[in-house]
């Protein structure tokens, strides 16, 4: 994440450097327009022209961070249009003041950069930086959003991967009516030592695929590495979650034909439901992932619930491969 900072933050100061650049270019062309205007040489005031140029480069920088960087919204986007067609008032008529004739006649000067073909000019070097700057944010956004892609999504199946979870886990609390479904496969290490690791990768690109029809709008899946993923339900009722638990186990063990293969697994889900306002995602993924462990400690194939706040584990209903648990924790009694 430190390096993707780094790599963004070298991008921006490039396109900053580029847009003073592309400013300082359109302030020569300016100045030398003006200068095109007398048939005698001109002298430029050196205050007012370090004026014009650090107009000129200011609003580029402030117009590139308003357009690429923080909250995109209209007023945003449409206060720093407003600033570009300031600043590159500013630079025109500051530089035109700079300009002194060598027999000082500023009424003919003034005239002189008043002309319709001036303002003309001054109205075209606008629109052009305009176009230069939504070009440039255009440009910017996909690169963006590309870099994010790449640093947020699991190259293998397509999922959110751990970084997108961190971020999640940083940014959010869960509610009463959340759930945590933590998935683990079982027997995975065994399907790569007989089949090999790209057969391995083939099951888990299957099965990120199988695990996509249980995304919506209010459902988050993550591949948090190897064999593990994790499904956020944001509107989810314990019975809700318990059968979106079972549907999983029961889309996860259907055999998959890899390679000309036929290959058969299944899956051990521990789930987390929320019960304390503002609780931390964190906290709900360790209890969800303790649960799923008591899962494949019962035979596999099944799911458990973790009751928030206790040491409380719940079977379920589904029939294991093993000898089950302890009657203690089948009855709820805990562990």
């Amino acid at each position: 994440m430190f390096h993707l900072s780094h790599v963004l933050g070298r991008i921006r100061n490039r396109w900053f450097a580029a847009a003073s650049f592309v400013t300082g270019s359109v302030w020569s062309a300016h100045l030398a327009v003006l200068v095109f205007h007398w048939d005698d040489n001109v002298r430029y005031d050196t205050t007012l022209t370090l004026i014009s140029l650090l107009a000129g480069i200011m609003t580029t920088f402030l117009i590139f961070h308003l357009a690429l960087f923080g909250n995109k919204s209209r007023l945003r986007l449409a206060g720093g249009g407003l600033l570009t067609m300031i600043g590159m008032a500013t630079m025109y008529i500051t530089g035109s003041e700079a300009a002194i004739a060598p027999d000082d006649d500023r009424a003919h000067f003034v005239h002189s950069v008043l002309r319709p073909v001036d303002l003309f000019l001054l109205f075209g070097v606008l629109a052009a930086m305009c176009l230069v700057y939504i070009v440039a944010w255009r440009a910017m956004r996909l690169q963006r959003q590309a870099l994010e892609k790449l640093a947020y999504t699991d190259p293998l199946t397509g999922l959110l991967n751990r970084n997108a979870w961190d971020r999640y886990a940083e940014k959010n609390t869960v509610n009463r009516n959340a759930a945590f479904l933590f998935l683990d496969l079982d027997e995975f290490k065994s399907v790569n030592d007989t089949l090999g690791h790209d057969i391995g990768d083939m099951l888990i690109w299957e099965v990120g695929q199988r695990l996509k029809a249980f995304q919506n709008k209010h459902r988050q899946i993550f591949r948090l590495g190897g064999d593990e993923f994790l499904l956020v339900a944001l509107q989810c009722s314990e019975a809700s979650a318990q059968k979106t638990a079972s549907d999983m186990l029961e889309t996860i063990k259907t055999p998959y034909r890899l390679a000309g293969k036929m290959v058969h697994v299944s899956g051990s889900i521990g789930i987390c439901l929320g019960s304390v306002p503002g609780s931390s995602c964190t906290t709900m993924l360790k209890n969800a992932d303790a649960a799923m462990y008591r899962a494949k400690l019962s035979g596999r194939n099944r799911f458990f619930t973790y009751r928030e706040g206790t040491s409380t584990f719940f079977l379920s209903p589904l029939r294991g491969t093993g000898n089950g648990l302890p009657k203690s924790i089948a009855k709820g009694r805990g562990a």
